[in-house]
């Protein structure tokens, strides 16, 4: 059975310290245990506090890899962009070798859909040009409602899991950090949609018209969040935290957030203001 709690705090600070705390005694540990610390991030403008906090530990950074649970599939620096969020407050303030963060990758990425390549802000990467996103040498249409191209990009991005977790099995991240959608959706697995009853990928794409903003994603599935090893809820004000106690209860109050339940640790930080 999960091992679950639920913490709240005055506010939004306060639980960004604990999740920042509570990610880099995790890395230490794993990095102890394996040589290695795995990390999945959510966007939204909840977690900036908290990975602004986690920058500013004092962890063994060359052994951090940071991944993304999902990602809207639109250019890396657009503000709706996960990858830029997490650029901004986390990756560019703390020396995370280039090598070392794996972003998902949609179409309008330079370098095609299937993550080869630096980050488009690394050293030496190219910005995107005006022709087409180039893959071994054919273009990838740029079309981000292409269905085809996005679910390519979901299989590039189980095959960048595969070789860093190997193929024993689902890989288990050490921390996966995860927030609340007002609908009670996490990741990009919001209510009632196909992506929710995948057992087998562990990647999809995700093609729904009530989503903020209104454009394709890519989302880990289930099966591989509830592999995590630490899974850390961060959710914010009022409304969020009523919603955060009925996805915590037992039934999961019939949101997909309350559908994770890690093997592992399962944590949900409140900020209640």
């Amino acid at each position: 059975m999960t091992a679950r709690s639920l913490e709240a705090f005055p506010g939004l600070e306060a639980a960004s310290l604990r999740a920042a705390a509570l990610t880099a005694a995790a890395a230490r540990d794993a990095v102890a245990a394996r040589g290695r610390f795995s990390l999945a991030l959510s966007g939204g403008a909840t977690p900036a506090r908290y990975f602004e906090l986690l920058a500013a530990e004092d962890l063994p950074w060359d052994k951090v890899h940071v991944f993304w649970a999902d990602e809207r599939l639109v250019a890396p620096d657009s503000p709706d962009s996960n990858y830029r969020m997490a650029r901004e407050r986390l990756l560019s303030r703390a020396p995370i070798p280039e090598a070392n963060v794996h972003p998902m990758r949609g179409a309008m990425w330079p370098g095609g859909v299937n993550g080869a390549g630096p980050s488009p802000d690394a050293p030496g990467a190219s910005a995107p040009g005006a022709g087409q996103p180039v893959q071994e040498g054919r273009a990838i249409h740029a079309d981000a409602t292409d269905r085809s191209v996005q679910g390519e990009a979901a299989a590039g991005y189980e095959a960048v899991l595969r070789r860093f977790f190997g193929e024993g099995g689902i890989p288990a991240f050490d921390v996966v950090h995860l927030g609340l959608g007002g609908d009670g959706h996490t990741a990009s697995l919001f209510p009632g949609q196909p992506a929710l009853g995948e057992r087998v990928r562990w990647v999809v794409p995700v093609f729904y018209a009530g989503a903020s903003p209104p454009v394709p994603r890519l989302t880990l599935t289930l099966p591989v969040l509830n592999a995590a090893c630490l899974v850390l809820f961060l959710a914010s004000g009022a409304d969020k935290a009523a919603l955060a106690r009925s996805a915590f209860s037992d039934d999961g109050g019939g949101y997909p957030a309350g559908l994770v339940r890690p093997a592992g640790k399962l944590v949900w930080l409140v900020g209640e203001a």
